[in-house]
C-alpha cells in the first residue's frame, strides 16, 4: 500500500507538472501570436499607404509610353509631368521580426497551419524586398543616367528632346512599365496573404 501511495503521488505530481508546463507553453504561444498580430497590422498599414502611389506610377508610366509611341512630344503638355512623376521610387519597410521569432519557437504543436502560412508569407516579403531594391537600382542607373544631359530633375525641366525621342528611351520606358506591373502584382499577392494571415490570427486568438 505504501509503495502504491508513493507511485500514485509521483504520478499525480508528474501530471500536474505536465499540466502547468502546457499552460505555460500555451501562454507563451498566445503571446507570440499577439506579437504576430501587431506586426501584421503594421505591415497592412504599410501596404495600404502605398496602394494609390504605386498604381499611379504604373498609370503614369503607361501614359508616358503612349505619348512617346504616338510621337506627341510638343503637342502634349503632360509629357514633362509624366516624365518626372515616374522618376519616383518607394522602399517600403515590412517587419518580419515577429514572424522569425514565432517560426523559431516550439511552444506547442497546435498551430502548424499558422507556421506554414508564415513560411510562405516570409518568403514573399523577402522576394518583394529584393524586387523593390532591384527596380530602384535599375531606375536610378538607367532612367536617371539616360536623361542626365537632357533633363534637370532638380528643377523638373526638360532641356532637350533628343534622347527622349530616341528608340532607346521608348524601349526603356516600356521595360519600366513591365517592371511596375510585375512589382504591383507581387505587392497585391503579398498584401492578400497578409490579409489572410490577419483573419487566421483572429481565429487563433478567440
Amino acid at each position: 500500500m505504501e509503495v502504491f501511495i508513493v507511485i500514485f503521488g509521483i504520478t499525480v505530481a508528474y501530471q500536474l507538472n505536465v499540466y502547468y508546463d502546457d499552460k505555460k507553453d500555451l501562454r507563451l504561444e498566445n503571446a507570440a501570436i499577439e506579437k504576430l498580430h501587431n506586426e501584421n497590422e503594421l505591415n497592412l498599414t504599410t501596404f495600404e499607404s502605398l496602394i494609390d502611389e504605386r498604381l499611379q506610377i504604373e498609370d503614369d508610366t503607361r501614359e508616358l509610353a503612349r505619348i512617346l509611341y504616338a510621337g506627341q512630344f510638343m503637342q502634349d503638355d503632360s509629357l514633362a509631368l509624366y516624365l518626372f512623376e515616374i522618376n519616383q521610387t518607394y522602399k517600403p519597410l515590412f517587419q518580419i521580426e515577429a514572424i522569425n521569432f514565432y517560426l523559431n519557437t516550439n511552444y506547442t504543436n497546435k498551430n502548424s497551419d499558422l507556421k506554414n502560412e508564415l513560411i510562405t508569407l516570409k518568403s514573399n516579403y523577402l522576394q518583394l524586398r529584393d524586387v523593390v531594391e532591384y527596380y530602384v537600382r535599375m531606375k536610378e542607373k538607367y532612367y536617371n543616367d539616360f536623361l542626365v544631359s537632357d533633363v534637370d530633375f532638380g528643377e523638373e525641366k526638360i532641356l532637350s528632346l533628343d534622347r527622349i525621342k530616341s528608340v532607346e528611351f521608348k524601349n526603356l520606358v516600356v521595360n519600366l512599365l513591365a517592371n511596375e506591373i510585375e512589382l504591383n502584382a507581387l505587392f497585391d499577392k503579398t498584401y492578400g496573404m497578409a490579409i489572410r494571415l490577419d483573419d487566421l490570427i483572429d481565429r487563433k486568438l478567440r
